[in-house]
C-alpha cells in the first residue's frame, strides 16, 4: 500500500478555505483506492482528538498560530515527522511551505516530493517585502527539489514555464454539483430567491471588495448586496469594507458561513460577483457555477479560464463604473437567461472540474512516481 503524508495546509476536516477543501475531496477519494494518506493538520483548525476522517489519518501538529509563522512553523514540524515516518509519497500544498522540500531530498532520497501550487501567494498584498521575498524562496525550492510538481490552472502552467522553463502538469480544482436548496435558513437576513448579488471569499486587499461595494452604492438597486467571509488575518481591511458600507442595510456582512448556509446563499443568489487581481483557479467561482449561479467576474487570466464558454459577465480589474453596468444587466436578465446560464454551468462543472478526473490525475502521477 503505497503512503503519502500531506502538508502545507490547515487540514480537514475542511471548514474555511480553499485548498483545505480541495485536499478533503482529493485525498478522501484516493484512500477509497488504497492509499494510505496522513493529513497534517494544524492544532487550532482540527478538533482535539481527531486521529481519522474519510479513511484518511490526522495527524495535528502544533503552530504558532500568527500571519507570519503559521505556515511555515507547521510545515517545518511536520516535515521533521515525515522524516521519521519515511512514506514513499509528500505532498506539499502551497508554495510557502515548499521552502522546506528540501529537507527530505536530503535526509530521504528514496521519497518522492510533489507540489502543488494554488496561487502565487508572494504576491499577495498582505505580505511585507521580506515574507514576500521568503515565500519566493519557498517557489524557487520547488522548482529545484519537487520532482512533481502541479498547479491548479494554466496561467500557473504558462508562469512556471516562462519564468522558469519547467514543465508542471495541469490538474485543476475539482467540483461536485450540488441540489439546489431552497431559501429558508437565509431568511434570518431577509433573503429571498435570486434577489441578491453574492460575495464570498477571504476578506483580503487582492480580492478587492471595496469596488464591488462602491459600485453597488453607485446607484439604487433592487438586489440586496451579500458579503460571505470574515477577517483572513487582521482585521483592517474588513474595518474598511464595514466603513465603506455606511451602515446600508441592502449590504449584508454575513461573516464566514458554511455547509447547508452556505449552499443556500449559492442556491439564490442572482449572480456571483469576484472582483479579484490576484488568483490561482477560485474554488468559490466554481462552486458558484456548480450551483448554476450567474457569474459576474474580473478579467484576469483565471476568471477567464473557467469563464471562456460561458455567457457571463466581465469586467476591467478596478473599474467600478463598469461593474455597475454588469450589476444593472444582470438585474434587467429574464429568468430563461438565468435558467439557461445555469444549465451551461453545471454541465461546465460536470465535464471540466470533476473529481473522478482530479482524482484520477494524481493516481497516474503517484504511480508513475513509484515506479508502477
Amino acid at each position: 500500500m503505497t503512503k503519502i503524508a500531506v502538508t502545507g495546509f490547515r487540514g480537514v476536516p475542511a471548514t474555511w478555505g480553499g485548498i483545505e477543501h480541495h485536499c478533503e475531496n482529493l485525498y478522501s477519494r484516493l484512500a477509497e483506492k488504497g492509499y494510505d494518506i496522513t493529513i497534517y493538520a494544524r492544532s487550532y483548525y482540527v478538533p482535539r482528538g481527531m486521529t481519522r476522517y474519510k479513511g484518511l489519518t490526522i495527524k495535528r501538529l502544533p503552530t504558532l498560530n500568527f500571519k507570519y509563522t503559521d505556515a511555515l512553523l507547521h510545515t517545518l514540524i511536520s516535515i521533521v515527522h515525515i522524516l521519521f515516518a519515511n512514506p514513499d509519497i509528500v505532498h506539499i500544498h502551497g508554495i510557502g511551505p515548499c521552502f522546506f522540500s528540501w529537507m527530505p531530498r536530503v535526509f530521504r532520497p528514496r521519497m518522492k516530493v510533489f507540489f502543488t501550487c494554488h496561487g502565487l501567494d508572494w504576491q499577495r498584498k498582505k505580505w511585507p517585502w521580506w515574507a514576500s521575498r521568503l515565500i519566493y524562496l519557498g517557489e524557487l525550492s520547488a522548482i529545484l527539489f519537487a520532482q512533481y510538481r502541479i498547479v491548479v490552472s494554466r496561467d500557473l502552467q504558462n508562469y512556471f514555464n516562462s519564468e522558469h522553463g519547467v514543465e508542471a502538469a495541469y490538474i485543476p480544482n475539482g467540483m461536485a454539483p450540488l441540489p439546489h436548496s431552497a431559501p429558508n435558513l437565509i431568511k434570518q437576513w431577509d433573503l429571498s430567491a435570486r434577489r441578491y448579488f453574492l460575495c464570498v471569499g477571504r476578506m483580503v486587499p487582492e480580492k478587492r471588495l471595496e469596488d464591488v461595494i462602491k459600485a453597488y452604492l453607485l446607484k439604487p438597486r433592487k438586489s440586496k448586496l451579500v458579503i460571505v467571509g470574515d477577517n483572513a488575518a487582521s482585521g483592517q481591511y474588513m474595518n474598511g469594507l464595514r466603513k465603506l458600507a455606511k451602515n446600508n442595510a441592502s449590504i449584508i456582512f454575513t461573516g464566514y458561513q458554511f455547509g447547508a448556509v452556505l449552499q443556500e446563499l449559492f442556491s439564490n443568489t442572482r449572480a456571483f460577483v469576484a472582483a479579484s487581481e490576484l488568483e490561482g483557479l477560485p474554488i468559490t467561482l466554481l462552486e458558484a457555477l456548480s450551483f448554476g449561479a450567474m457569474c459576474v467576474t474580473s478579467e484576469i487570466s483565471p476568471h477567464r479560464e473557467v469563464m471562456e464558454t460561458l455567457q457571463g459577465l466581465s469586467f476591467p480589474v478596478g473599474d467600478i463604473q463598469a461593474i455597475s453596468t454588469c450589476l444593472d444587466l444582470v438585474e434587467t436578465m429574464t429568468e430563461s437567461r438565468l435558467d439557461d446560464f445555469k444549465l451551461s454551468a453545471i454541465s461546465l462543472i460536470s465535464s471540466r472540474f470533476n473529481w473522478d478526473m482530479v482524482c484520477g490525475e494524481h493516481d497516474r502521477l503517484y504511480q508513475k512516481s513509484i515506479g508502477n
